[in-house]
Parts: structure tokens; C-alpha cells; sequence
């Protein structure tokens, strides 16, 4: 992880994902990406921002409040810087896989413990697995009734299912730590390499201490998840209502926000597996394969493209422009590009 190999993802990323609209343009939109721009509303740029600032800010207050509970002080602008670059990396990196490493080394910068860290990363990320799931099952029935005999639908249930396997998977290996020590003990009595012996029981002490973090946060403090599980309900919402927005400003159909909310909670199971930054492309040929069918493929491509356009492009050059214009984001970003080499080093 280097601002070099970072400015490659990015430009990987616009180039996939600026092919992908002009082959939906050119085929099935029958319109390019400047005009789909002019017929776009100046002041819809302006609320999807406003919208955008909201989202990151109730995130920023969503780790802010945790971290609080959990012993530790964090301003309101270290953890929007928390999530703002959480994200960033999630952009650049296929599979969105680099978030949470960041995450976990910023907060780690900020004085909390990497146990604590980490606890705190995986929580909200089985969270959010939660959250995902619990829309999917209440607005089924209704994605499905609106996309009824269409292909979108199988990819939605697609989405489902995978959902759903990903809860129940992710909540048997998050209860059963005893599983992730036996495969650490059982590695043990084959290492004859004392350094490599030293590494796996500190990883051994590491685990413990994450899982009586892991044991006092949902023991003694789970109304802190609870809270936190309500507020991530209340953001989910927002990301919907963008693209709803985004549609609807040069679309005449109107369609309840519930169902969009649904068809992307299920949509982005399967997008975010796409092996480009930040699925790039993937995104905007599966929404497109799947609103088409809703608002029809010119309203679609539009709104969908100026979706992308605030939500993802302004990300990218905006985390691009700081970490070149400010040392310390360069150097905090070197700093976890060598702790994540040093860990496949110890591998």
C-alpha cells in the first residue's frame, strides 16, 4: 500500500467504471455520459452532498459514541476521519478489502489498543451484516413483486442467499473463538522455529484479550450495540435515498424508498465481490441491470452515473488530493502498507 500502487487502483477504477457507463450508454441507454450530465438538475448535485456530508457525519458519530463507551476519547473530526478514509481505502482496493485495516491502524494511532481496535471493526462489521440481513427479509416480498419475471430478480436472490449464508456462517465463528485456538495450537506443535513460536503465542495472548473485549462489550455494555445498531439502521437508509434521488430527477416513475432501500441492501452482496477497486464497474452494470427494469435504462444510466459521481469518484480524488497535499496521511498510509507487509512476512 503505496500512493503510487493507490494512484493505479484509481485510475483502474475510473477507466472500468467510465467503460461500463459508456457501454450501457451506447447499447442500451442510447445516450452518452455528457448528456446524460446536462439533463441532470444543478441543485440535485448540491442535496446529494448534503445528503453525503449527513451520512459520513452520523458515521463519524457512530464511532465516536463506541469508542467512548468503550473507555476511550475520540473527537468528532478524528472519527470522521476514521470512516472518511475507512471508506477511501474500501474504494481502492479490489473487493473493497482494504477498510478495515485502516480503520483498525488509525484508531490504533489514536490510543486504543489493537485488540480493542479490532474488536471494535469486526462488531460494527457483523453489525452491519445484521442490519443488511434484517432489511432483506422485510422487504422481500416486495423486490420481488416488482421485479417479478425480470434477470435482475435472480441476481437479487443471489444476493439474498449469500446474505443470509454470510450471517450464519460470520455469527458461528464470531461465538466460537475455541475454534480459532485450536487451530492456533494445532499450527504450534508443528512450528520448530522459536521465532515463529514467539509470533503464535503472542497471537495466542492477542486473542485472548480481543475476547474478553469481545465478552465485556456485549455482556456488560450491549445496549451500546444496541444503540449503535439503531443509528446503523437509520444511516442504511441514506445510500437508498441518494440513488432514489438521483433517478427520480430525470424520471417521471416514482417508487417507494423501501423498495430501493431493499433492492440495494441485496445488490450489494454481490457487487462488492467484483475483483476491481472499489468494484468499479461492477456497481454500475448490476444497478443498471437491475433499475433498468424499475425507471427504464436512460433514467437509470443517468442517475445511476451521477450516484457514482458523488459517492465514489468525489471520494476517491478528494482522499487522493489529501494524502498528496498533506504528509501525514502519505506517511500513515506507508506505515500500513509495511504492517501489513511485516504480517506476511511472519506468515
Amino acid at each position: 500500500m503505496n500512493l503510487k500502487k493507490i494512484l493505479i487502483n484509481v485510475i483502474i477504477a475510473v477507466i472500468i467504471g467510465l467503460a461500463i457507463v459508456n457501454i450501457v450508454g451506447l447499447f442500451f441507454a442510447k445516450q452518452d455520459p455528457i448528456t446524460a450530465l446536462r439533463s441532470f438538475p444543478l441543485k440535485g448535485f448540491g442535496i446529494l452532498i448534503v445528503l453525503l456530508f449527513l451520512d459520513y457525519s452520523i458515521q463519524a458519530i457512530r464511532t465516536m459514541v463506541f469508542v467512548r463507551f468503550m473507555g476511550y476519547r475520540l473527537s468528532f473530526w478524528r472519527s470522521f476521519e476514521n470512516f472518511f478514509f475507512t471508506i477511501f481505502f474500501s474504494f481502492v482496493t479490489p473487493m473493497s478489502i482494504g477498510g478495515q485495516p485502516f480503520q483498525i491502524y488509525h484508531l490504533t494511532k489514536n490510543g486504543i489498543s489493537s485488540h480493542d481496535a479490532t474488536n471494535i471493526s469486526i462488531v460494527r462489521m457483523f453489525e452491519g451484516i445484521i442490519i443488511v440481513s434484517v432489511v432483506d427479509i422485510i422487504f422481500l416480498k416486495d423486490v420481488v413483486g416488482i421485479l417479478r419475471g425480470t434477470v435482475g430478480l435472480s441476481v437479487i436472490i443471489v444476493g439474498f442467499l449469500v446474505t443470509l449464508g454470510i450471517s450464519i456462517a460470520g455469527f458461528i465463528a464470531f461465538v466460537n473463538k475455541e475454534f480459532l485456538y485450536k487451530i492456533f495450537k494445532f499450527f504450534l506443535k508443528f512450528t520448530k522455529s522459536e521465532k515463529i513460536q514467539e509470533k503464535e503465542i503472542k497471537a495466542l495472548a492477542w486473542l485472548d484479550n480481543m475476547s474478553a473485549s469481545t465478552k465485556t462489550l456485549l455482556l456488560k455494555n450491549y445496549w451500546i450495540v444496541l444503540v449503535d445498531v439503531a443509528l446503523g439502521i437509520l444511516v442504511s437508509v441514506l445510500s437508498p435515498l441518494m440513488l432514489k434521488l438521483s433517478i427520480e430527477y430525470v424520471s417521471h416513475v416514482k417508487v417507494p424508498l423501501t423498495t430501493i432501500w431493499g433492492v440495494i441492501s441485496m445488490l450489494n452482496t454481490i457487487v462488492y465481490y467484483v475483483p476491481t477497486p472499489g468494484s468499479s464497474g461492477g456497481i454500475e452494470g448490476f444497478y443498471q441491470m437491475v433499475f433498468s427494469h424499475i425507471y427504464g435504462a436512460r433514467a437509470s444510466m443517468t442517475g445511476i452515473f451521477v450516484f457514482r459521481l458523488v459517492t465514489y469518484y468525489l471520494i476517491i480524488f478528494i482522499g487522493l488530493f489529501l494524502m498528496m497535499r498533506f504528509t501525514r496521511f502519505k506517511e500513515e498510509v506507508e506505515s500500513v502498507g509495511q504492517e501489513g507487509r511485516s504480517m506476511d512476512d511472519n506468515k
